[in-house]
């Protein structure tokens, strides 16, 4: 038997969905959960930390604390250098409102520079560099699990969560890492962060009840990826394996025929990775997205490869989680996978479902492509 990689640990966290449960009853249109300010990660270890996360990454470690307590993995014995963490998100900065009160306290029609250092030391912290940096949360989760194998941060928006599932999967399969925490955030609600979407079309979800993909969502997810054979000699729940991944780059100024030529190659190549052809797809989970018309180049794709499969849109339930959409549709897609969200009557009553694609868009053209399955044994 080759090597196979495992999903032995699953955990969310979104502004008005605190965990896996909650998702699962919001789904099923069971329970809505109120807005919550998420000012603190109950369970951080490290307080000095906690201090420095931004918003963005406290929705971060609340989902990889799950997710890392689910699997149960802390309790293996795994060198730390075998563990590994990859994060997508598109955090560029964490402190404007620090520079900002600054700026306030020392300009009144022109710029007080005398005051200036004094206004920093009131109103700044000694680590606001630091703070804005995209890849903190690398390090503020590895030394919370004691990670010190392959990391890396992928700050590609809608894709970035992908891109880090994928080179997770492949990391264990070299054999670099017996296991890793792969996982997306992002946060981007507030006004002087939600502007740099403004130009993708995306509007904020604060003004509408609606979801979709242009309507920006905030939150995390994070999974735990495992060998499987570790998995399996340590009795671990298996949520599924991650089986295929193909990757490609849509020159957004091509036609659309060659658009759609290049997607096509990429699920084949996904496909062929995975051992699959187009007929052993139960679903597909589609990114959605309508910038450049991409939704329309990965209609037409799915429509002339796998005609009748069905197909899932979650942003339509979630809105564009951007950095954190691929990991957090991915858990909810292995409770679809296990039923234990209904959310399309072909999915609810048709056979036991087996196998299911996940596709990610990000705005500069890349696509990424995840098989996942269900658990043979």
């Amino acid at each position: 038997m080759g090597k196979k990689v495992a999903i032995t640990g699953i955990g969310v966290n979104f502004s008005n969905i605190p965990d896996v449960n909650a998702l699962i009853r919001t789904m099923n249109g069971e329970t809505e959960y109120s807005r919550t300010d998420h000012d603190e990660v109950k369970t951080f270890k490290n307080r000095k930390i906690k201090k420095l996360l931004a918003k963005g990454e406290k929705f971060f470690c609340d989902s990889a604390i799950s997710a890392v307590h689910d699997s149960g993995i802390l309790k293996a014995d795994v060198a730390k250098e075998r563990r590994g963490i990859f994060i997508g998100t598109t955090k560029e900065s964490s402190s404007r409102f620090e520079l900002l009160n600054v700026l306030k306290s020392i300009y009144d029609g022109e710029i007080r520079y005398t005051e200036f250092p004094q206004a920093v030391l009131e109103n700044m912290s000694p680590l606001f560099v630091i703070k804005s940096l995209p890849n903190a949360c690398l390090h503020y989760a590895a030394e919370e699990f004691d990670i010190r194998g392959s990391n890396s941060l992928f700050i590609t928006n809608g894709v970035a969560g992908s891109q880090a599932v994928a080179t997770a999967y492949h990391s264990i399969m070299r054999g670099d890492c017996t296991w890793c925490l792969a996982g997306g955030f992002d946060s981007h609600m507030e006004e002087d962060e939600f502007y740099n979407y403004e130009q993708y079309g995306l509007k904020t979800g604060c003004l509408s009840d609606e979801k979709s993909s242009e309507v920006l969502s905030e939150g995390a997810g994070s999974l735990i990826m495992e060998d499987y054979e570790h998995a399996v000699l340590r009795k671990a729940r298996i949520y599924g394996e991650v089986i295929g991944h193909g990757e490609v780059f849509l020159n957004l100024e091509n036609d659309e025929a060659k658009n759609m030529g290049i997607l096509k190659r990429g699920i084949f190549k996904s496909l062929d990775m995975a051992g699959k052809d187009e007929k052993d797809i139960d679903f597909i989970n589609v990114d959605g997205s309508s910038y450049r018309n991409y939704n329309r180049i990965e209609k037409n794709v799915i429509q002339d490869i796998f005609s009748d499969v069905p197909q899932i849109d979650l942003k339509k339930v979630l809105g564009n989680l951007v950095g954190a959409a691929s990991v957090a549709e991915i858990v909810a897609d292995l409770n679809i996978l296990h039923k234990k969200i209904n959310i399309n009557n072909n999915l609810a009553h048709g056979n036991t479902l087996k196998t299911f694609m996940k596709l990610s868009f990000g705005f500069g053209g890349e696509v990424s492509i995840i098989i996942i399955r269900r658990n043979e044994l």
